[in-house]
């Protein structure tokens, strides 16, 4: 159970807590708001819900700050924070189950969506700067792959099985069976270590690992000063502009999409989350089995290129089709399509936000670039509650297919790295005597 021994169990630890992360993301942002729009909810109430889901995610950039200034070594650089963070989710949703909220109580939904999903975004920083910490080059690719299938496998799952649930025994069941989930993964946590030396508890006896203690930056000057550099380099702006709005698919949908089904369409609340449970677990697994070896086999800024293209294409085509939207084939085969691009092109750029990162704020930059990621949801709920309710939601696919032409511009004009900084040259550079000393012997 070390991770810094076995690249399966690295790959494996990865896939559980984005499995996890895709938990809470499937509860609030599709499970609960499909059932809110069968209980007569408005687009705006539900975006409401959706957004404050969201916001916990576009604050990761703080939660970065503070994982790479405190942590607790002796228990690896990330994993305390990885520990807590799935307590904190668990914690959650339990205390969602007792209060148990009606469809009437938006801003209490939107309290508890947001508190669950603090703990998920903790998460997600914790591992993110784990998977910066401790795979190698090689490994990122395939990483990447696993890091977004496993997520989208936990929404998928979350979303099919909390549909149901929700739907037969009320929202109490859909957030028990939610808790028990993360339970496992949490109990996971405990019993795995980062590398040779380090203790599974405060009380085990372990012992900080020299890299570690010669990456963690314990001041905050020099932890503001380095992020601040590495985010204001010419290519880390260029892909910021990416990052920002990438995710606006993703909360149009989850905030539209519930209604149009259900509204336009004639969908029950199962048709909806059936169809986009089966979407997320077919490209969950494709991502998981072929998305990461494909990238790394195209190049993971060509592969980026082409996603953007088709996301433009098939939002502009799906906005000029507005008569047949209570067409059950045409809204199964957007909403399958919106999945795909969307994930995939998530694979294809975590490997280049991996590249841009200096290894000493890792955290810091990569949650700055994860964050910035999220930013484009709340645009995109904001976007498709205004179009919706000028009576023009047709605006909103072509506002969408606008944005990502500008992505391929980027795409085709601006080089990104193909290559990470090694963390031992980094560490060479700032400090000659700690990187030359050797590494340490167990007895």
């Amino acid at each position: 159970m070390i991770l810094e021994k076995s690249a399966k169990l690295r790959l494996l630890t990865v896939f559980l807590f984005y499995f996890t992360q895709g938990i809470p993301v499937g509860l609030f942002f599709y499970a609960i708001p499909a059932w809110l729009a069968t209980n007569g909810a408005s687009t705006a109430a539900i975006a409401g819900v959706v957004s404050a889901s969201i916001l916990p995610w576009t604050l990761k950039f703080v939660v970065g700050f503070v994982m790479d200034r405190y942590t607790y070594l002796p228990m690896g650089r990330r994993r305390i924070w990885i520990i807590g963070a799935q307590f904190t989710i668990v914690a959650m949703l339990l205390f969602a189950a007792i209060l148990s909220p009606g469809p009437n109580d938006i801003w209490l939904l939107s309290i508890l969506g947001f508190l669950a999903n603090s703990g998920t975004a903790f998460q997600d920083v914790s591992i993110d700067g784990l998977a910066v910490d401790i795979m190698p080059e090689d490994e990122r690719a395939k990483a990447s792959g696993i890091m977004f299938g496993g997520q989208i496998l936990g929404i998928s799952a979350t979303t099919f099985a909390a549909g149901q649930l929700i739907a037969k025994y009320g929202t109490v069941a859909g957030y028990l069976a939610a808790a028990a989930a993360v339970s496992c993964i949490l109990i996971f946590g405990i019993l795995m270590k980062e590398r040779e030396g380090e203790g599974r508890f405060p009380w085990s006896g372990g012992q900080a690992h020299p890299r570690n203690v010669a990456l963690q930056v314990e001041a905050w000057k020099p932890l503001l000063v380095g992020s601040f550099k590495a985010m204001i380099a010419p290519l880390s702006l260029a892909a910021m502009v990416i990052f920002l709005l990438r995710s606006m698919p993703a909360g149009m949908g989850e905030a539209y999409h519930p209604g149009l089904a259900t509204g336009i369409g004639g969908w029950s609340q199962t048709d909806y989350t059936n169809t986009i449970s089966s979407a997320q677990f077919a490209v969950g697994i494709f991502a998981l089995v072929v998305g990461g070896w494909a990238v790394a086999k195209i190049g993971a800024q060509r592969a980026a290129l082409i996603m953007c293209a088709l996301v433009a294409i098939t939002a502009l085509g799906f906005g000029l089709s507005r008569e047949y939207w209570d067409n059950a084939a045409l809204l199964t085969a957007y909403f399958w399509q919106l999945e795909f691009f969307v994930l995939m092109l998530a694979v294809a750029f975590i490997p280049i936000a991996m590249r841009l990162c200096d290894p000493r704020v890792a955290a810091t930059q990569f949650t700055l670039y994860m964050a910035a990621s999220n930013v484009g949801r709340p645009i995109g709920s904001s976007i498709a509650a205004a179009t919706d309710t000028m009576g023009s939601p047709q605006l909103m696919y072509f506002t969408l297919a606008g944005v990502f032409a500008v992505f391929v511009l980027i795409l085709i004009f601006v080089r990104f790295p193909t290559k990470a900084p090694e963390a031992e040259a980094v560490i060479k550079a700032a400090d000659p005597e700690v990187a030359d000393q050797p590494p340490p012997v167990l007895n």
